[in-house]
């Protein structure tokens, strides 16, 4: 399965979440601190639209930034979070169906292609899918409606996101630990190789971007499994 295939998986679940809902699940709280799932939903079908201002970018060579400021994405969403529930859905399925024309507008040389999203994130141009992916599985499992929480997260994002996610804590100095390994997989984030933190691939990444405590995970070297750092 390609990773457009799963992306298109997971976004299809997504809207099959979004049509269980009514406006009192919209105006809930979210497990993301100060917003409701309005202000989620509005956030992802918004990252749609970031991403594919940076597709065209490379499919035409001209200058887009994913977000014209701070200042307006946060307006943008705060605005776009009062939406009903059939204008989330228009939404995301448009925004969706937007950034797969924009992905099949890059030319096939410029696949292998480094590219920079936004501030210091760079992926292959190639990567954008899952980069993507990423921001609709997690953030779907922010909104905390049945049916879909980290443990529902696809292997092809814990596998692209582990390593990633990984070498962002070994590019700091507040990481508890000194590796995690995940399916049997290490990655070392500091030096210390006394101390770690091991288990499934998709608890440890939970874990690793704070949507899970970590209780089924094993420490080594440490009495209990540590409250990893803020991720982003």
């Amino acid at each position: 399965m390609t990773s457009d295939d799963v992306l298109a998986r997971e976004t299809a679940r997504l809207l099959t979440t979004v049509d269980s809902m009514g406006p009192d699940d919209l105006a809930a709280p979210s497990a993301l601190p100060g917003w409701t799932r309005g202000h989620v939903l509005a956030h992802i079908a918004g990252n749609a639209e970031g991403l594919g201002r940076r597709a065209r970018s490379v499919g035409d060579d001209i200058p887009r930034a994913m977000y014209e400021s701070p200042e307006t994405r946060g307006g943008d969403i705060d605005m776009r979070s009062r939406r009903s529930v059939a204008q989330h859905r228009e939404a995301l399925a448009a925004t969706h169906a937007d950034f797969l024309f924009d992905l099949d507008q890059i030319p096939a040389d410029r696949a292998d292609d480094q590219m920079e999203v936004r501030l210091t994130l760079r992926v292959k141009v190639s990567d954008l899918p899952l980069l993507r992916l990423q921001e609709v599985s997690i953030h779907h499992s922010d909104l905390g409606m049945p049916g879909y929480d980290w443990s529902h997260w696809p292997p092809e994002l814990v596998a692209w996101a582990l390593p990633r996610v990984t070498a962002s804590f070994a590019a700091r100095d507040d990481f508890p630990v000194g590796w995690v390994e995940a399916d049997g997989a290490r990655f070392q984030i500091t030096a210390d190789e006394s101390a770690g933190v091991s288990g499934s691939g998709t608890e440890v990444l939970a874990w690793l971007v704070g949507r899970a405590p970590g209780d089924g995970l094993a420490p080594t070297g440490i009495a209990s499994v540590p409250a990893a750092p803020t991720w982003l």
